[in-house]
């Protein structure tokens, strides 16, 4: 993790509540610290996890999102003559996750803020902003965003206190970019909207976001589990599924073999469906 993402952290730590297991806010001590985690006393599913302890999920969802930043570098643009818009990449989680927008809930608002934040630490750092005092403004707008649940409401005012903190930064930072925010999300559709099929025909399938599954991972519970791993979808009987980036996949086949595997959406956008065929791996 660089420094600067370091910084953030602790930034978000110091202004944010900390939560315990049960989701209700608890008081904290002056010292800037990870939020002290209880042991549940049964395995909970991620989403779970999730809801019981935004604080400290929010970093680790973070940090797996930091890991699987291709999708940001993907969307880099050049800076626009009138400045920098906040809102030129459209992060929202229909648009980074697809069908599985609503299915992920809060998992999935946290991704699409986290890449939303990640990209703002690149931008405004080629827009001439010290990193250290941009940093520090996203902190405080992530810890704004978790302590009102990540509602769009909360959101909406985050954003205008963050474009006045960083106007304040620009003002003594010589050849830095003005910034402004203009929704263009109606513009742009990142999700494709693809049928799938299984060579050979009758496998079962079901598919998960790869950065969901990462998230998984990193809470180390099995990102394979469907009941641990709450956010696998089965493949739909009839018609199409949006995608939006990597996704993994498992397919049972009518003999009960099971195949496992991922693919990018992008591969199939000119002939619109996705084929999966038998690769078995176990029993």
């Amino acid at each position: 993790m660089t420094k600067t993402v370091m910084f953030a952290v602790f930034a978000l730590f110091a202004a944010a509540p900390c939560w315990a297991q049960t989701g209700t806010p608890v008081a904290t001590a002056p010292a800037v610290t990870a939020p002290a985690v209880t042991a549940p006393t049964a395995i909970q599913s991620s989403s779970e996890r999730v809801r019981d302890n935004p604080s400290l999920q929010y970093v680790l969802i973070k940090s797996v999102v930091a890991q699987v930043i291709g999708v940001i570098d993907a969307r880099a643009l050049p800076l626009e003559p009138e400045g920098y818009n906040l809102l030129k990449y459209c992060w929202t989680s229909a648009n980074v996750l697809g069908d599985w927008s609503e299915h992920a809930g809060l998992t999935g608002e946290m991704v699409a803020r986290a890449l939303e934040t990640h990209s703002w630490t690149r931008d405004l750092g080629r827009a001439g902003y010290p990193p250290a005092a941009v940093a520090e403004v996203i902190g405080r707008y992530e810890a704004a965003l978790i302590a009102a649940g990540f509602t769009t409401a909360a959101r909406d005012h985050a954003l205008g206190a963050l474009v006045g903190a960083l106007e304040e930064i620009r003002r003594s930072a010589p050849g830095a970019t003005k910034i402004f925010k203009v929704d263009r999300c109606s513009r742009q559709t990142r999700s494709l909207v693809l049928n799938h099929k299984t060579a050979p025909e009758g496998g079962r399938a079901r598919f998960i976001p790869y950065v969901l599954h990462q998230v998984c991972s990193a809470q180390q519970l099995a990102p394979d589990d469907p009941v641990r791993c709450d956010y696998w979808r089965n493949a739909k009987a009839e018609g199409p599924m949006s995608f939006a980036g990597p996704m993994v996949y498992s397919v049972r086949w009518p003999d009960g073999t099971v195949a496992n595997g991922q693919f990018d959406p992008d591969a199939s956008r000119d002939i619109g469906i996705v084929t999966l065929r038998e690769r078995p791996l176990k029993k």
